[in-house]
């Protein structure tokens, strides 16, 4: 099934996925701290920038942490970098139906993850849930949503994985 969604529904989706990576961050017991100076250091008078932010999250925290929910054992289904690399692949058109069902689901049941009700994202958002076959009032899942988010992103993360590992080994010159 190909996933038919408008330019404004993926630049929803991709803005649920970074605020929930900026969400959890924010709220993590081990990071949070750090995050919120980060937040603070990327934000301007021009306002906040995620990718300001983004850069020295990947430098103070590692590509490969995962944020921790306030919850003891609940960790966010992504690491840092494949939250980063997700978002930026669904903003450029270049997403697989799996990579859209997954931000599907992190816009649709992660707290941090949804745009103020009524705001003027809140319709393209509702609408993006819907294309995805999901609502802002789903039913229970039979599995937690980050299960399935990791299990449905299992090649996507391999792929992120690998691309982060051939950046390391080029030399600096």
């Amino acid at each position: 099934m190909t996933c038919r969604l408008t330019s404004a529904q993926r630049c929803v989706l991709a803005d649920c996925t970074r605020a929930a990576i900026l969400g959890w961050l924010l709220t993590d017991p081990d990071v949070g701290q750090q995050a919120r100076r980060l937040e603070s250091k990327a934000t301007s008078i021009a306002g906040f920038s995620f990718s300001r932010f983004a850069k020295m999250a990947l430098a103070e925290f590692g590509e490969a942490y995962r944020p921790r929910s306030v919850t003891h054992g609940i960790l966010f289904p992504l690491s840092i970098v494949e939250a980063f690399a997700l978002a930026a692949d669904i903003e450029l058109e270049m997403a697989t139906d799996d990579e859209l069902a997954s931000a599907g689901l992190i816009a649709a049941y992660s707290p941090y993850g949804q745009p103020e009700v009524c705001s003027r994202d809140w319709r393209i958002h509702v609408a993006a849930l819907a294309a995805l076959g999901l609502s802002v009032d789903c039913p229970t899942l039979p599995q937690p949503w980050r299960d399935i988010v990791r299990e449905k992103l299992r090649p996507f993360r391999r792929a992120v994985a690998a691309a982060a590992a051939s950046v390391d080994l080029v030399p600096a010159e």
